[in-house]
């Protein structure tokens, strides 16, 4: 073989060698590839299952809640009407199922006397949050019935003055008692409005009633004033009832419900509720 022959074939064979080497660190690259692509198909599936099975888990677990709550509300409402108690009490249940244990623990405790402190939480200029159907005061007369069926204006009016004279002795059964010595309260236990308007004066507190739109409302709870508001039909009740406006905040008014802790753990459009007012006070420490 000559010469030239011989460098021929040797960059044929180089070539070959090359090519080979190519080819080999393709495939290779090709198999990376491909295996990177399956974990990252087989990672998604795994996540969409994860997440598929959690949702059930939670869907279930809701459902389970919601059968044990509505499972608990009627063993009450039996042992409820097994025990004779007034059908006002019972009604609770169906109205705010938050008052389950108030209803279930009537029995044993509507005969216990009422709490002569709202508590050690008191901070003067701050309203506190109170419930009608506390177990503290909620099994208290008013008018022939009791706090927690048709105490909300005793139980605002507590709030108020509490809140902004720091008294924790102003009880709602203390409001109650005194609505009800002094005729505040009507043939079917609703709170005269006088009550709302006259009876923050014997603690200093000077109060006044008008219609206000939202700018003069931010103006008084920004002014640290709560404001006590008869409610309508609505987000609040199905005929009449009190809150207690506390704060406001970009459009929005922090509520004191004393029905429902739902409705007084969030902040409400002003716009929305300003129809079902139909009437204000508004409240400060007198100079």
């Amino acid at each position: 073989m000559t010469q030239r022959r011989r460098r021929i074939y040797s960059r044929r064979r180089q070539q070959v060698r090359r090519q080979i080497f190519l080819l080999v660190m393709g495939a290779i690259l090709l198999v990376v590839v491909i295996n990177i692509i399956i974990n990252k198909i087989w990672a998604v599936q795994g996540s969409i299952k994860e997440i598929s099975a959690t949702g059930k888990e939670q869907s279930a677990a809701g459902v389970e809640n919601t059968e044990a709550l509505g499972e608990k509300l009627e063993r009450i409402r039996n042992e409820a009407r097994a025990g004779g108690y007034p059908d006002t009490v019972t009604a609770l249940l169906d109205k705010n199922p938050e008052t389950a244990e108030f209803v279930e623990h009537y029995g044993e405790k509507n005969a216990v006397p009422a709490a002569d402190t709202i508590g050690e939480s008191i901070t003067k200029g701050e309203i506190p949050q109170l419930l009608q159907w506390d177990e503290r005061w909620g099994y208290a007369p008013y008018g022939t019935s009791i706090i927690a069926v048709s105490g909300c204006g005793p139980t605002c009016m507590s709030m108020v003055i509490a809140g902004l004279t720091g008294d924790a002795s102003v009880t709602p059964a203390k409001m109650a008692e005194y609505g009800t010595r002094n005729n505040y309260v009507d043939e079917d236990n609703n709170t005269y409005w006088k009550f709302i308007s006259d009876v923050s004066g014997n603690w200093g507190i000077s109060c006044y009633e008008a219609m206000l739109d939202e700018a003069q409302t931010a103006a008084e709870l920004n002014a640290g004033h709560p404001i006590i508001c008869s409610v309508g039909p609505g987000y609040f009740t199905q005929n009449g009832h009190f809150i207690v406006l506390t704060a406001y905040k970009d459009g929005k008014v922090k509520v004191n419900d004393p029905f429902s802790r739902a409705n007084s753990e969030k902040m409400w459009e002003f716009a929305d509720i300003k129809g079902q007012i139909k009437a204000m006070w508004v409240y400060s420490l007198e100079s």
